[in-house]
């Protein structure tokens, strides 16, 4: 990020916590102010709660927004996001866990470096995730049968036109209204 750009998140973080900072106020008109805060400026109490001590810690500078410490970049090989990869590959349904394991007997790893979020993130930022994965499957369907369990269970028919139903030797109208059959007076002689 921009240096500016870092201080005026900084300076609109010690704006919305300003009123709280008052060590003269009590508990109750602290939450008061608090709850009235986040309403206000949309943040949770949780992270108001969070810039008010990272501000009685370091001050100003605690305010300001951090870096990750990786910037994007995964401590893992190539080598062993494609051998997770392959694995998931040969089979969609395989877990992250089973994917470490395998990996870690396969000696491609020592036991305890590869985090399950970690090969999570990188299999999902490369298209192999569970989720992805599902769409591939072969045992999933994209449609299926729409059927019910026996004659006459459904009728489907349109308001408009109805079906026409016997009824003594007469064909009488009928069309479904709410959850109710109607029945036309309009008689159709067979």
């Amino acid at each position: 990020m921009e240096r500016e750009r870092i201080e005026e998140i900084a300076a609109n973080r010690l704006q919305i916590i300003t009123p709280l900072l008052d060590p003269a106020l009590d508990k109750a008109k602290h939450q008061t102010i608090k709850e009235n805060i986040s309403i206000q400026y949309g943040v949770n109490e949780r992270t108001i709660r969070r810039w008010i001590n990272l501000y009685n810690e370091k001050g100003f500078d605690g305010l300001k927004p951090q870096k990750s410490s990786l910037s994007g970049k995964s401590k893992l090989s190539e080598e062993i996001i494609n051998a997770a990869i392959t694995l998931r590959r040969e089979v969609p349904k395989r877990s992250i866990a089973e994917i470490i394991r395998i990996l870690e007997w396969e000696g491609l790893a020592e036991p305890g470096f590869i985090k399950h979020t970690t090969l999570q993130d990188q299999l999902a930022a490369r298209g192999y995730s569970s989720r992805q994965m599902l769409t591939y499957a072969r045992d999933v369907t994209s449609a299926r049968r729409f059927q019910k369990p026996w004659h006459n269970y459904l009728w489907q028919s349109d308001i408009k036109y109805g079906i026409y139903v016997k009824l003594n030797d007469t064909l009488f109208f009928a069309y479904r209204f709410r959850r109710c059959v109607i029945f036309c007076i309009k008689k159709a002689p067979c």
